[in-house]
């Protein structure tokens, strides 16, 4: 609000203010407060250069009608052909998903003891199934949709080959958001609701899903198949809304799509200046235009010139030619990329590097200004949001299959297990930033009581019960072979 404007603001408010004062003091204090706090928000400002930020106050789904398809188009666009996002891309699928996030079986006796034996045999029939149908390949997909599309859809259905092979014969087929049948929307003959594919009841809980059979972005003649409606029950819905009126995923990529976008065309133009640098040439100039004249040419025969064809078009090492007179050599100077590049890309880079919850070192894999103590803050940072990407595939697929896995389990006679087995899942994790004084430190904790050997190994990417047998074993075949072995805790 520039000056004038705040003028003839005041002077209302006083008017106003004389006004209602003289009958309701009170109500003319409140209202003066009010309009200065009002005018106290300078993010509401509508002059200045901001004058022409005026953005739509709309529900989440209402922008999302508009803007869907473009943004993710435009994400995966970026993870196809952006090096930078690619592998970024890659890097927090190796750090969430690794070599897979595995159950870890946990039925108990009534005295509260875990039963080793039915956890241990619950786990052998997951991993044969798992083994089956890629489960951990598709852990990875889901993490990858989820940062290019915002969503993604996973239906599991009976599978009669797994069946046949004594397998839990539960199938998982993952369908990218385009399988939503976005023409169901509004109201529907049944009298319920349905958003862009989805369908609701009257309490607002998801019933069905409006699903294509094949992609709509297959070139086929299947493409023109009408959808068909999937009960919720046999469907989950994949997606971290960032609003409560929200019913559909956004990229995780979207605040970085742009600014990635441009810097990407900013390194392919420099990239084609440089080419241009690379290449070495020789200008040969002259203030006479008979040089430029062919040599059976009059004028040229009288001018007593030697002929621009008689110069060398290459450089040959020690040659030595003579130029007409009045003619002299010019070599041509790129001076690409200049001194901005290297600031204007670092700057860029972090604040992609942001957008994605990496660190500018690890995005960029430029280590040459980073100190010991701001890569382990940075680790630490960013192992943090690893483990949130964790703890959301946990809940919205992992737990929610090994739930369904169960039951099938039960229901065709797989094993008399029962079907409600809890379940907690062990993550990869990470080596030690600083191995001695890491180690140290989890010693002391140790020691102190606020930590535990079992979610010490977990925080490694350990099955503690795994490890406790194979030290087990380590021991028994050592004594069976006479060597000593150092006692850890007497250094005997």
């Amino acid at each position: 609000m520039n000056s004038y404007s705040r003028t003839k603001s005041d002077l209302l408010t006083r008017v106003v203010a004389a006004v209602v004062g003289t009958v309701a003091p009170n109500t003319a204090m409140r209202y003066v407060g009010r309009r200065t706090v009002l005018r106290n928000y300078i993010a509401a400002g509508k002059g200045g250069p901001n004058a022409a930020w005026r953005p739509s106050n709309k529900s989440g789904d209402e922008i999302l009608k508009r803007d869907h398809k473009l943004i993710i188009a435009r994400s995966r666009d970026l993870v196809r052909n952006d090096s930078h996002i690619a592998g970024a891309l890659r890097k927090i699928v190796n750090n969430v998903v690794f070599n897979g996030i595995r159950p870890q079986a946990a039925l108990k006796d009534g005295a509260g003891e875990l039963q080793r034996e039915r956890n241990a045999q619950a786990e052998a029939h997951f991993k044969r199934w798992a083994e089956a149908i890629d489960f951990f390949e598709k852990q990875e997909l889901i993490l990858r949709h989820l940062w290019q599309d915002g969503e993604i859809l996973a239906h599991f259905f009976y599978d009669p080959d797994l069946y046949a092979l004594d397998i839990v014969p539960l199938g998982i087929e993952l369908l990218e958001c385009d399988h939503l049948d976005t023409s169901v929307d509004g109201r529907l003959r049944s009298g319920r609701e349905a958003k862009r594919g989805v369908e609701y009841n009257g309490a607002g809980k998801v019933v069905a899903y409006h699903i294509f059979p094949e992609h709509p972005g297959e070139n086929t003649m299947f493409t023109l198949s009408r959808s068909r409606r999937i009960p919720a029950q046999n469907m989950i819905h994949i997606y971290a809304p960032d609003r409560v009126s929200q019913s559909r995923g956004v990229p995780w990529l979207v605040a970085a799509i742009m600014e990635i976008k441009d810097f990407g065309e900013y390194q392919q133009n420099e990239r084609l200046a440089a080419r241009l640098a690379s290449a070495f040439g020789i200008f040969v100039e002259s203030p006479y235009p008979e040089h430029q004249m062919p040599e059976n040419h009059p004028l040229f025969q009288s001018s007593g010139y030697t002929g621009v064809d008689e110069i060398s078009d290459y450089i040959d090492p020690g040659r030595i030619d003579v130029l007409p007179p009045g003619m002299k050599i010019t070599t041509a100077k790129y001076e690409r990329p200049g001194q901005t590049y290297e600031p204007f890309t670092k700057t860029t880079l972090k604040g992609a590097s942001t957008g994605v919850g990496m660190s500018y070192e690890s995005f960029s894999n430029d280590y040459t200004d980073a100190s010991y103590s701001s890569a382990r803050s940075a680790t630490l940072e960013e192992r943090r949001g690893y483990q949130k990407q964790q703890d959301l595939l946990n809940r919205k697929f992992n737990t929610p299959i090994w739930r369904v896995f169960c039951r099938y389990m039960r229901l065709f006679s797989i094993d008399t297990l029962p079907e409600d087995i809890p379940v907690t899942w062990q993550a990869p994790g990470w080596p030690w930033v600083d191995p001695l004084k890491d180690s140290k430190a989890a010693e002391n904790e140790i020691k102190l009581g606020i930590n535990t050997r079992r979610k010490l190994a977990a925080d490694r990417g350990h099955d503690f019960d795994e490890l406790v047998e194979q030290l087990k074993r380590e021991r028994q075949q050592l004594a069976d072979a006479n060597i000593i072995q150092e006692n850890p805790e007497d250094g005997s």
